[in-house]
């Protein structure tokens, strides 16, 4: 096994475009003759091409090799260019002439070129003018076993901290761990991968494929492991196989694993299907993945710096010729509260089904919390899932109805079934029967009486459906820092998918941060842009129908009905603030073919907006209820 310390220069592949010039950039004009000048101009030509057959030199062959090892460092550098001037051929003194260089380097990274004296010399002898070079040719004061090259310098990285300044993501010790093929012939390399492979526990067929796809001097990385997890990842064992390399890094990672996922988002060494797609990039470069590190990738990582040194292999030392110092990555502030994000993580801890929390502040739009139970670690459905938000999405329905003219003291009819276009639609099973019948608005919002709103459809159009749930921040732009899903109402292909759109299901979709965003923007009277990094002012929504003090205000009163005498009551005595909410449920077929629901609640106490959802589990007030009041009880002292 070896371990190397991480090489943080680019390989580039440098174009020698040389341009003669004299002094600052005139052009020196070399009169042909026995003095010397030819010899020169010959002698100018071989530096500049590398190519030292019509030079002045005894041993061309020599020379070239001598040019090669000198700055063939600098020549692999891809994007680089060079010229060479010669501004002063001195007179002749005692058989002697001196030819002053100038190289210019234009070299990435560097805003300007870097300037480097030179010179060599033309000596008269017997059998003419013949050239004598040193390393001094190529960069004055450079030594006999000196050659340049250039270095990467690390920036310092960035940090993401949450809004109480506590550090999420930075620096944090790697090993890249994978395959040197130059340790291995070619029948061994394959065999070895997907030895590897099975010991990391990663896809041998794509990792063997990978290996084989590389270069033949590559490493070929197949995991970045924190330092501290080696000795769960069994790299002890790993590092007794044929082949195993690994280079220890330092890399962008939370503080610890599973904090906030598709909110912080991941950094990862560009593939190759990056390098294609993105020529800016080059081979080691990280790049975004989803969140926060995608967005603010570059504050994070700060820009690298870089310095040309003279370096003698032999005594093992190099010197600084040149330097452009690197930019430092800086903090990002996001508005994430990790206690917040603790307590909600903990409290889904229990959950067998895919579930979520999202937590806003409505006065501001601030993402507080996105915490995902352990069925979802990778896949972040609190900000981006696609569900059917059931009678959460009453919340709308309210509010389309209100705009249609009725008020919380209207009075809707309540069947146990009711049938629209031939499809028969019924009511919770734990709906009380005694409800069935007349109903004003803030009963059937409060006990969620699905017939009287869907018997509505005839009154309320989609496109009114869709205004309201605009105007309650539906269909948004995604905010910046975030991949995030923000609804849909959709367009229905039958009356009787419009009807069930009145109770949140047919063509009507949200994430939980959807609905989080619904009752943050009835807590504020007005729309709101949820937002996760707090130096990006969101963009304001601007729905065709803006949502009015007036509107808000009622259906604070209907959704403080479901706590006061309705299917949240739980959370009537909860101290502090009245909490306002509506519970949620979805029929859905699993992927067994078994007829499952969805379980939502969304709940409000002053500046604090939660949404609640497990993909299979029973009522909202069954499933969800309890974990949002255990949210919102731990809430009280953090927010």
């Amino acid at each position: 096994m070896t371990r190397d310390r991480p090489r943080l220069a680019r390989r580039l592949v440098l174009g020698a475009g040389l341009v003669a010039a004299a002094g600052a950039g005139g052009a020196l004009l070399l009169t042909r003759g026995g003095d010397g000048t030819a010899e020169a101009d010959a002698l100018l030509a071989a530096l500049r091409s590398g190519d030292f057959s019509a030079a002045p030199l005894a041993d061309p062959d020599a020379a070239a090799q001598e040019r090669e090892r000198i700055i063939g460092p600098l020549l692999a550098l891809d994007g680089a260019e060079v010229e060479l001037s010669a501004h002063d051929l001195a007179p002749e003194s005692d058989g002697r002439r001196e030819l002053s260089l100038r190289w210019s380097w234009t070299l990435p990274g560097f805003p300007e070129p870097w300037e480097v004296e030179a010179g060599a010399a033309l000596v008269r002898g017997d059998e003419g003018w013949q050239a004598r070079l040193s390393p001094a040719t190529y960069a004055s004061g450079l030594g006999e076993r000196e050659h340049l090259e250039l270095r990467s310098i690390a920036p310092e990285l960035g940090r993401v901290r949450d809004r109480r300044g506590t550090e999420l993501l930075g620096p944090r010790q790697v090993l890249v761990v994978g395959i040197d093929k130059t340790a291995l012939d070619p029948a061994e390399q394959d065999g070895a991968a997907r030895d590897l492979a099975a010991l990391l526990g990663i896809d041998a067929d794509r990792y063997a494929g990978t290996v084989a796809d590389s270069g033949p001097q590559a490493f070929v990385p197949a995991l970045t492991v924190r330092v501290e997890e080696a000795q769960e990842r069994r790299l002890d064992e790993a590092a007794q196989l044929p082949g195993y390399h690994e280079v220890e890094q330092t890399r962008p990672l939370s503080v610890r694993r599973g904090i906030a996922p598709g909110v912080l988002g991941s950094l990862r060494e560009a593939s190759a299907e990056d390098l294609a797609e993105d020529p800016s990039l080059q081979a080691g470069d990280l790049v975004g993945t989803g969140g926060v590190v995608a967005a603010r990738r570059d504050q994070i990582l700060g820009t690298p710096g870089a310095k040309v040194l003279a370096t003698d292999p032999d005594a093992d030392r190099s010197r600084e010729l040149h330097r452009r110092d690197p930019v430092d990555g800086t903090e990002v502030a996001i508005s994430l509260d990790l206690k917040l994000q603790d307590l909600a993580t903990e409290r889904l801890a229990g959950t067998e089904a895919p579930s979520a929390v999202v937590a806003l502040r409505p006065s501001t739009g601030e993402l507080l919390a996105a915490a995902l139970g352990p069925r979802t670690q990778e896949y972040p459905i609190g900000l981006v899932g696609r569900y059917a938000p059931g009678s959460t999405f009453k919340t709308v329905t309210a509010l389309s109805l209100l705009r249609a003219g009725d008020t919380p003291d209207t009075v809707l009819q309540c069947p146990e079934r009711a049938v629209v276009d031939g499809r028969s639609f019924k009511n919770a099973d734990s709906l009380d029967p005694g409800l069935f019948g007349p109903l004003p608005l803030s009963d059937v919002i409060a006990h969620s009486c699905n017939t009287a709103l869907l018997l509505q459809h005839d009154r309320v159009s989609q496109e009114a459906l869709a205004e309201a749930a605009a105007a309650l921040g539906v269909g948004q732009e995604e905010p910046e820092g975030l991949d995030a899903y923000m609804g849909a109402v959709g367009t229905p292909n039958s009356t009787t998918e419009h009807a069930a759109a009145m109770m949140g299901q047919g063509q009507v979709l949200a994430s939980p941060l959807t609905m989080a965003v619904v009752l943050a923007s009835v807590v504020r009277g007005e729309t709101v842009a949820p937002r996760i990094l707090t130096d990006a002012e969101p963009a304001a929504p601007a729905p065709a129908v803006p949502l009015t003090a007036a509107e808000a205000e009622q259906l604070r009163g209907l959704l403080g009905g479901v706590v006061e005498h309705g299917s949240l009551d739980d959370f009537r005595d909860l101290p502090g603030d009245p909490v306002i909410g509506k519970t949620g449920t979805a029929e859905w077929i699993d992927g067994e073919g078994a007829l499952s629901l969805h379980s939502w609640v969304i709940v409000a106490q002053g500046d604090l907006a939660l949404a609640v959802f497990v993909e299979k589990g029973s009522y909202g007030s069954v499933t969800a209820g309890p974990i949002g009041l255990d949210v919102l009880r731990g809430a009280a002292d953090l927010v």
